[in-house]
């Protein structure tokens, strides 16, 4: 089973998800880009004017 978790760049976490459709709701990112960014276990994203990281484990 996977969970994602979401971190700003400061290592603080900002959300714990348990499915994929949870990080596609709070982040916005479709399913087909979450996956495919996801391929190396973490991805970055742009949120307002900051950048955040998604990792999945």
């Amino acid at each position: 089973m996977k969970y994602y978790v979401v971190y700003d760049l400061n290592d603080n976490i900002v959300a714990y998800c348990d499915t994929e459709d949870e990080v596609v709701n709070f982040t916005g990112i479709d399913k087909y880009n979450l996956r495919r960014r996801l391929k190396n276990g973490f991805c970055y994203y742009q949120f307002k004017k900051t950048y955040r990281k998604i990792y999945v484990f």
